[in-house]
């Protein structure tokens, strides 16, 4: 699997800037809430600011247990710029999982 994290300043309707982006692949046996939650800490370290991410993802737990599990300031997503940035990441993580699920295919092939 791969998270994706953009890391940008944004207003209520647009964002300003692209900070930057990252993309970590990790290869799990089981999906739960714990290697979510780790996945997402690791994915964040060092880049300030509030995490925002789509309820689905957290298993639609409430903010203030995800906050206390992850740490850090959280919310689920309530602007369009919130929504867009989300979005991107959603974006940038579907194209990094094809390149590196491609790249292993094709090693395979030989």
């Amino acid at each position: 699997m791969v998270c994706a994290v953009v890391s940008a300043r944004i207003s209520p309707n647009f964002i300003e800037r692209i900070h930057s982006v990252r993309l970590i692949p990790r290869v799990a046996k089981a999906l739960d809430f714990n290697v979510v939650a780790d996945f997402i800490g690791e994915a964040c370290v060092c880049l300030p600011g509030t995490i925002v991410a789509e309820s689905g993802d957290l298993y639609n737990l409430e903010i203030w247990r995800v906050k206390s599990i992850l740490g850090r300031d959280f919310k689920y997503p309530e602007t369009i710029a919130e929504r867009t940035a989300i979005e991107m990441a959603h974006h940038v993580s579907v194209a990094g999982r094809k390149l590196i699920t491609d790249a292993r295919e094709d090693n395979n092939d030989e």
